[in-house]
């Protein structure tokens, strides 16, 4: 057969070309790739799959584009504003401390929050994702199937009530009655054992729900709920919270869908962060993994690019947070929930997540503490114009 010429618009590295390679060999009798002066040229002994060759390539270029890449995106953009704004958003009340890690949303920060939310939850109307909604606790039974507690013990809340006896009722409302001395509730005789635990993450909750599912359809599926994780701010700012809000996107299905969708929601993410005019950028993780054997996690992630931040710079603080995250989890949802793709395999699955609070944070950070005063274009991206 004669070799398929696909013509290039761009340059792309070795690596692109040897994954493109991989791809194409696990489906068709392909016997080479290699780089021309305008493109690629495939050999090949396939009679009748031209056209589904260069469909592939298609697709597989797209994908390629995030490998072996540890910075994705910058939004390189002047920062106005380099002052602490949480003073004057507290001045004005519309953000109030309530407890270490919680705060009280109203106003303007408010209405941003709002803004990012419908942003994102745009983004997943674009891809045609699923709407969903779960409770914000996760029974023990799903913290044990993918290991958390065991991954990470440092970012788990439990969930458990008072004993289901009138004796266990009235002494903890005797002992915990507005007039005693106490500033935390002791687990102990009067607590049953915890069955539930605050929920750590949006998506996990999604591969549960498809749990037994097979033969699953390629898809797309959207959550906005509350996380709860054991942590907060040094400094008592919005930059570390202990509950939060997040938007995620998931994408469960054969390997290469869920890899193509990833580098979708990539690029829209990147346009994201433009409109936002957020000085920002897009890069591998490395999250900070309990010390176990999972700290090896940490090096496995990295070296395979399963996890990238968005993160961006706050000026007061010299740092930058993460404002949000891209996460590759292979096929470790399929088996665990048992999840299986059109085929028979173990679907693969991944999310994209934004938190709210410190998106919003990071704009007010940025842009300083009157909505009034940020760029005309970024109120009309935000709807906020009016």
């Amino acid at each position: 057969m004669p070799d398929i010429a696909y013509p290039l618009e761009a340059t792309i590295t070795d690596e692109q070309v040897a994954f493109v390679r991989s791809a194409l060999q696990t489906s068709f009798g392909v016997t080479a790739v290699t780089r021309t002066a305008t493109g690629l040229s495939i050999t090949h002994d396939e009679r009748e799959a031209p056209a589904a060759m260069r469909d592939m390539i298609r697709r597989f270029l797209f994908i390629s584009r995030s490998i072996n890449r540890d910075l994705l995106f910058f939004n390189d953009v002047p920062m106005t504003y380099r002052d602490d704004p949480q003073p004057a958003l507290e001045a004005c009340g519309d953000v109030k401390s309530i407890h270490p890690g919680f705060f009280a949303l109203q106003g303007d920060f408010l209405r941003v929050f709002h803004a990012i939310n419908r942003l994102v939850r745009g983004m997943a109307d674009e891809v045609g994702a699923i709407e969903q909604e779960y409770p914000t606790v996760w029974p023990v039974r799903l913290f044990k199937q993918i290991d958390y507690f065991h991954e990470f013990p440092q970012q788990v809340i439990l969930c458990a009530p008072v004993k289901d006896d009138f004796a266990s009722r009235s002494a903890f409302a005797q002992r915990y009655a507005r007039s005693q001395p106490f500033t935390s509730v002791a687990m102990d005789e009067l607590v049953a054992d915890a069955e539930y635990g605050l929920e750590p993450a949006v998506c996990d909750c999604c591969y549960y729900g498809l749990e037994g599912a097979h033969d699953l359809p390629d898809a797309y599926y959207t959550c906005y709920n509350k996380v709860f994780r054991n942590e907060r701010s040094p400094n008592g700012r919005l930059d570390r919270l202990t509950n939060f809000s997040v938007r995620d996107i998931m994408y469960v299905g054969a390997e290469p869908f869920v890899l193509e969708a990833r580098q979708r929601l990539i690029e829209k993410l990147s346009a994201f962060l433009s409109r936002l005019e957020l000085h920002a950028k897009i890069e591998t993780a490395n999250d900070p993994f309990f010390a176990n054997e999972s700290a090896m996690k940490s090096v496995f992630q990295n070296a395979h690019r399963l996890k990238y931040e968005l993160l961006a710079t706050i000026p007061h603080l010299g740092r930058e947070i993460a404002v949000g995250s891209i996460n590759l989890h292979t096929d470790f949802f399929g088996k665990a929930f048992d999840i299986r793709s059109a085929g028979g395999a173990a679907a693969h699955s991944g999310c994209i997540g934004v938190g709210m609070e410190r998106m919003t944070y990071a704009l007010y950070c940025q842009h300083g503490p009157q909505l009034r005063a940020w760029p005309r274009s970024l109120l009309d991206t935000l709807g906020l114009a009016g």
